[in-house]
């Protein structure tokens, strides 16, 4: 899974042709349990959580995704990928809920890919760490 979505993303994690090196973006539809309301996102991009192992049974990663095809990344999907599914089944990529839970230097790493991909800015994380800094102990 890490080289296949090295090989289909730029430094940024945009999706991206491995030939001719342009972007493109997908559309994710799923029908929301309960009222079968549809909800679609659409995928710019992806961005792989570090882990301490390679062969890690559950792959952590982010879609970079946004309200628009033409849009720009106005959120992340929490996602993981099972190289080997218990059940014998075909590994695929699975929703956030029971995935692996992240360390702390893997939140960092992650948050650190997020400023570089544009996502958000050095200036909101500045603010974000001034802002949690004031508050009362």
């Amino acid at each position: 899974m890490a080289s296949l979505i090295a090989r289909h993303t730029d430094p940024h994690g945009r999706l991206c042709c491995a030939t001719c090196g342009g972007t493109d973006t997908f559309l994710q539809s799923a029908q929301a349990p309960g009222n079968g309301t549809r909800h679609e996102t659409w995928i710019k991009g992806i961005i792989p959580i570090d882990t301490k192992f390679a062969d890690a049974a559950c792959v952590p990663f982010v879609f970079l995704v946004a309200d628009a095809e033409g849009g720009d990344v106005t959120g992340i999907a929490f996602k993981y990928y099972r190289n080997a599914p218990s059940n014998g089944g075909r590994a695929k990529a699975k929703r956030s809920h029971g995935g692996p839970v992240l360390a702390q230097s893997q939140l960092l790493s992650l948050v650190a890919r997020l400023v570089s991909a544009g996502v958000v800015s050095n200036r909101d994380w500045r603010d974000l760490l001034r802002t949690s800094n004031q508050r009362p102990a």
